[in-house]
């Protein structure tokens, strides 16, 4: 029996109108020669969200035992076989612990000599476990085993804060903040985001278009932004106070660019100014304060939903002298926030649309992927968060 017409037009709208959603998610255009997606509010996965995470365990926190006791602590990344290390920059030291978060030992400790700190703020792991921790002071790159002996030094003339990653074996990239010098007038022209430097710390290109806001100070500030790369070794970046997330080649080339909707500006709302002792930043609006790339290629990116209250930045609190000779982060100067509803997780797909978002219940200011586990550093209580990427069965 051959089928109504009314029916297969209601079916053809139907399909027009599913079409029309999808592609209304989002405006894709291209600007000289590059991918920019302007996403809208909720993303693809809508109500039905294809992950979930599930919370593992918390390492650290103000009243953790001496060994878990951190100050300031950076980074972390997980070996082969499971074992965490923790980068506890303001003790000049690395926390290695088991599969289960238990303590095994001690990398590490202040000083300039091989396997020594003076500021390490940064560090990745290679296919062999080995080590290589970003030293902002020393302006060089130290290069330890799985259990902390010492490999190599790569030093470097110049080179500015931010974070590091391992490109193919021998390459570097790093990036973060642009030189302070723009700031001081010593650089007259905005440098490139970006630096690929091999083994021996030698530049071997740079790429990356910084945001220009007309005066060297707001410049500054403004262009701070997070790094990681994916297994394909793409470079993902967010910026802390712009509407930007970006996606690099190995080789440099900007892949895309995207945006999403947001609940306040990122206009400056108030520059700063340069004093003798150092410059005070722009007041702007934070956007987003980390990124991550999972197996899959997905790129995660924490977001504020909204502005935090004075009660909930905190200044970072005190801190006290252990038996262990370390130091401790004590309670912070403001009241201590250990639930709130300001921070989220966006989840975008391996080319920049928004696939949706996972609610976070607490501070959130950097993150790691290895393999299913994500890690969420909290800065004012010191404590990271280890969670557990769940894929949706049903998708």
């Amino acid at each position: 029996m051959p089928r109504s017409v009314p029916n297969v037009r209601l079916r053809i709208l139907l399909a027009l109108f599913l079409v029309s959603i999808f592609v209304g998610a989002q405006k894709i255009e291209t600007v000289n020669g590059v991918r920019v997606v302007h996403n809208e509010k909720g993303g693809k996965w809508g109500a039905n969200p294809e992950v979930k995470l599930e919370l593992v365990r918390t390492i650290g926190g103000l009243d953790a035992e001496v060994n878990l006791s951190f100050n300031n602590p950076n980074d972390i990344v997980q070996d082969s076989v499971g074992n965490l290390y923790i980068l506890d920059t303001d003790n000049n030291r690395i926390q290695k612990l088991d599969s289960e978060g238990k303590f095994i030992k001690t990398i590490g400790r202040k000083g300039q000599g091989p396997g020594e700190f003076q500021a390490a703020h940064s560090m990745d792991i290679d296919n062999e476990d080995n080590l290589f921790v970003f030293d902002m002071r020393s302006r060089r790159i130290e290069v330890l085993s799985s259990e902390g002996k010492p490999l190599r030094t790569t030093k470097f003339r110049a080179f500015s804060g931010g974070q590091i990653r391992l490109l193919k074996p021998g390459l570097i990239v790093r990036g973060g903040s642009l030189d302070y010098g723009i700031v001081m007038g010593r650089v007259k022209k905005l440098p490139k985001l970006l630096e690929v430097v091999d083994q021996n710390g030698k530049a071997k290109f740079a790429f990356g278009e910084a945001t220009d806001y007309g005066d060297g100070n707001t410049s500054w500030h403004a262009n701070y932004f997070n790094l990681d790369t994916d297994s394909e070794k793409n470079i993902c970046l967010n910026f802390q106070w712009q509407n930007r997330i970006e996606k690099y080649a190995p080789d440099g080339r900007l892949l895309w660019r995207a945006d999403r909707p947001l609940n306040y500006g990122t206009d400056v709302i108030e520059k700063g100014f340069v004093t003798r002792r150092g410059a005070q930043g722009p007041k702007m609006n934070v956007v987003s304060s980390g990124i991550a790339a999972d197996g899959k290629g997905r790129i995660w990116v924490i977001t504020l939903r909204r502005q935090l209250t004075k009660e909930e930045r905190g200044s970072g609190g005190s801190v006290v002298a252990t038996d262990a000779g370390v130091v401790s982060r004590t309670i912070p100067t403001q009241p201590k926030v250990v639930k709130g509803d300001a921070y989220k997780l966006e989840i975008f797909s391996p080319d920049g649309i928004l696939l949706g978002e996972i609610s976070l219940t607490h501070h959130a200011h950097g993150i790691r992927i290895f393999g299913n586990n994500l890690f969420i550093r909290e800065y004012y209580n010191t404590i990271f968060y280890q969670y557990k990427i769940i894929e949706n069965e049903s998708h």
